[in-house]
């Protein structure tokens, strides 16, 4: 897709160079026609000149003076030429030399140029006069080839000189349009920022064609939030609504219903288990939905330490925990959904941990990795599967309900990541994390 700038840049260099080309042809033809005229001025004094050489003779008879002349015409080749006929009588300038001079067939000037000794293209005038009752024509020609040959080394020296002067507006050019175009080009990406949750708003001190259009871009995004936010909290309200009544439901299916109508007991436990999954779905789908801004995104370096911090108080135990990677940029990943992750993943190791728990974070390939091992027993791997699913406990006698891991699940698989169980170097669990990040902007540059 081509850039608004590229088509500028090229639509004003093709209208310069046919403005140019336009302009200066049409400025060297009219200065020619100029010349000409003023060579046609010329030609008709040379008329005139050889008319006054002309003088009665002997026997009242019309003599040309040679010495009246102008000496051009005495010098052969020279460039000026003339023919006068009087009656049977034919004079012509010594320049022809053995060269034949053509007449034009009508008075005046002669538009169309005559090939002339050596080459040369001549310019004709032909004067009709009288002088004692006998009609007088001359014929008084000049090399226009001197002309012609200053006028196409005009023109090349112009096309050239144009060509250079063009390439030049053209880097100007350029520089002015990417410097105009340089607050499109902030604003995008500004925009991506806005889109990576990197800022709340676009910049609003912008040039004055631009300021309506971040203004409603800025509208647009408070009134997006605060839809998101309604939809979201809506969601949660009608989550946690239901979450009673569905508990007593399941309580009600106790030991004599099931012992009573086993059928019953059975088809309300598999309505009741979807009825949640769809719940808990719809719960992950509205923390995704509300997007990320710059004042909720997941920040390792701040966040992490006060999660640590946190669970050493609440358990009370004295272990060593390594902390790798926790100094990488702000992410694009709803802080609360990745505290809830880190934290119920946190908790379970700092309960079975035995002295060591390892959290390793890591950005690549377009994806946030998270890692958490500990140097407890483990989880055989027949049973991984089985900590995923809500209240399943393979220790009853250590304190908690069972969704902690199945929490986990929920929320990667609501931003389309993977999770995966496995054994740690120190043979206790390792639970591997692995969530696409956002990109920062899927823009391309223009020149």
């Amino acid at each position: 897709m081509r850039s608004i700038g590229r088509r500028l840049g090229i639509s004003l260099f093709v209208s310069l160079l046919l403005a140019g080309l336009l302009i200066s042809q049409g400025a060297l033809w009219w200065l020619e026609r100029e010349q000409r005229e003023a060579l046609s001025d010329s030609l008709r004094d040379d008329a005139a000149g050889v008319l006054t050489a002309i003088g009665r003779g002997q026997n009242d008879e019309l003599t040309l003076d040679p010495t009246r002349l102008h000496p051009a015409y005495r010098r052969p080749l020279s460039g000026r030429y003339f023919v006068v006929e009087v009656a049977d009588s034919r004079w012509r300038s010594r320049s022809l030399w053995d060269a034949t001079l053509t007449l034009p067939g009508l008075p005046g000037m002669d538009e169309a140029l005559q090939p002339g000794p050596g080459s040369q293209q001549l310019l004709r005038y032909r004067g009709e006069y009288r002088m004692n009752d006998q009609p007088v024509t001359i014929v008084v020609a000049q090399d226009y080839t001197p002309v012609m040959t200053a006028y196409s080394r005009t023109r090349t020296a112009v096309l050239i000189a144009w060509l250079v002067v063009l390439l030049a507006l053209a880097v100007v050019q350029q520089w002015l349009l990417r410097r105009g175009l340089s607050p499109l080009r902030q604003a995008r990406k500004e925009i991506e920022q806005l889109r990576g949750g990197q800022r709340n708003a676009l910049n609003e001190d912008v040039a004055l064609e631009l300021h309506p259009l971040v203004l409603e871009i800025n509208r647009l995004q408070r009134h997006t939030e605060q839809q998101l936010q309604r939809s979201r909290h809506a969601l949660g309200d009608l989550g946690h609504a239901l979450k009673t009544p569905l508990a007593v439901l399941k309580n009600r299916c106790n030991e004599p219903l099931k012992t009573a109508d086993p059928a019953l007991h059975a088809l309300l436990e598999e309505q009741l288990g979807q009825m949640e999954a769809t719940i808990r779905r719809a719960l992950g789908r509205a923390r995704v939905a509300a997007g990320v801004t710059a004042s909720n995104r997941f920040c390792p370096a701040d966040h992490v330490p006060l999660l640590l911090t946190t669970l050493e108080r609440a358990h009370h135990r004295s272990l060593q925990v390594v902390v790798e990677g926790d100094q990488l940029p702000a992410q694009p990943l709803e802080r609360d959904d990745m505290l809830e992750v880190l934290g119920n993943l946190l908790d379970n190791a700092f309960k079975w941990a035995d002295s060591r728990i390892r959290l390793t974070l890591d950005d690549r390939d377009g994806h946030l990795h998270l890692c958490v091992e500990d140097d407890g027993p483990g989880i055989a791997p027949e049973r991984r599967q089985q900590v995923l699913q809500r209240g399943q406990r393979l220790d009853e006698r250590t304190p908690g309900d069972g969704l902690g891991l199945a929490i986990v699940s929920d929320t990667v698989a609501a931003y389309g990541g993977e999770l995966s169980l496995g054994e740690s170097a120190w043979g206790g669990l390792r639970v591997e994390l692995r969530l696409p990040v956002p990109a920062a902007g899927s823009y391309s540059e223009a020149p």
